[in-house]
């Protein structure tokens, strides 16, 4: 599809098809980078524990932050979502969880999966979304189906399978198989890009077919997710309701000088402990884990060419 040249159709109002959705802060939170899992594709910053784990009270400092300035002054839900590396390595990870949860706070987790059944039983209870990514180098299917089958029927489940070109046919395989055993999942064949940049990896015509065909799906809608689509509305009053990814494939997330929610709707905690208003890091940080930080209160202009982010274009902003 084609972006949109006229002037007088350029969308200057993006905002969520379910206002519900503009109430929840979304917070991006990497607890540190060790991982269980070295594979191949993932740079070494997201593996190799160069970064130590955030400390528990910082941790619960800027919980108590955001239940006052987000939930108390703003009538806001927070939906914490932890990644790493692989965040459930963090030693305290189950207190970190509960403590959340007996805040009345969301909570999802990004993760491989590896850890026994009986850690996941320990903290469903605690998990309203869980994204699990399926590495092929050293995930073992019947453990990783077991882990997303204990979740499915409960809560959200989304599955991401790493699809290395160089051994596509067997990860594909497995994909069908993950496929069949939880239909109440999501599954997405996740192309891999060099470095984890823009430049993808050396996939074949039928490799790209098959990842942009995608799997089959007769899905049974479970749980509750973050975030959902985008209604983009002109000053003429036309308006379309899209996902995420058609803003990219459409040239149309290009949003500088726009109002943003970021940081009314999103926040990110680095690793090292830097707390940003979104993934894009639009307005800089904000504060350290550990400090008393000055949230957001108001929506910033945007200063970026263009917004690459999923997660921060599923955000309000209005020229």
């Amino acid at each position: 599809m084609e972006a949109i040249q006229n002037e007088s159709d350029v969308f200057t109002l993006i905002e969520h098809s379910d206002p519900m959705y503009g109430k929840i802060v979304v917070v991006d939170w990497m607890l540190g980078n060790s991982c269980s899992y070295a594979c191949s594709y993932c740079p070494k910053s997201l593996h190799d524990g160069s970064i130590k784990w955030q400390k528990t009270s910082d941790i619960f400092h800027l919980y108590h932050q955001m239940r006052e300035h987000y939930v108390t002054e703003r009538d806001k839900i927070v939906w914490l979502q932890f990644t790493g590396g692989e965040p459930t390595m963090h030693p305290r990870i189950i207190d970190l969880l509960r403590h959340a949860s007996g805040m009345d706070f969301k909570v999802s987790l990004i993760s491989n999966a590896s850890r026994t059944l009986r850690f996941w039983e320990k903290i469903n209870s605690c998990l309203n979304n869980v994204i699990l990514t399926y590495h092929s180098e050293f995930a073992e299917l019947d453990h990783f189906i077991q882990v997303a089958a204990m979740m499915a029927n409960r809560i959200s489940v989304h599955i991401n399978v790493t699809m290395d070109p160089a051994r596509f046919d067997k990860i594909f395989q497995d994909a069908q198989e993950l496929r069949a055993a939880l239909p109440t999942a999501t599954i997405s064949l996740k192309p891999l890009r060099q470095d984890f940049g823009s430049k993808l990896y050396d996939y074949t015509e039928d490799q790209l077919r098959a990842l942009s065909k995608g799997l089959p799906s007769k899905q049974i809608l479970v749980g509750e997710k973050p975030r959902s689509l985008m209604r983009a509305t002109t000053r003429t009053g036309h308006s379309e309701t899209l996902p995420p990814n058609e803003f990219i494939l459409r040239g149309m997330n290009r949003w500088r000088d726009y109002n943003c929610n970021v940081g009314l709707e999103s926040l990110r905690v680095r690793g090292n402990g830097a707390v940003l208003r979104g993934v894009c890091g639009v307005g800089g940080v904000i504060g350290y884990l550990g400090e008393d930080i000055d949230l957001p209160s108001d929506p910033i202009r945007c200063t970026k060419d263009y917004c690459s982010c999923l997660g921060d274009i599923l955000i309000r902003k209005e020229l």
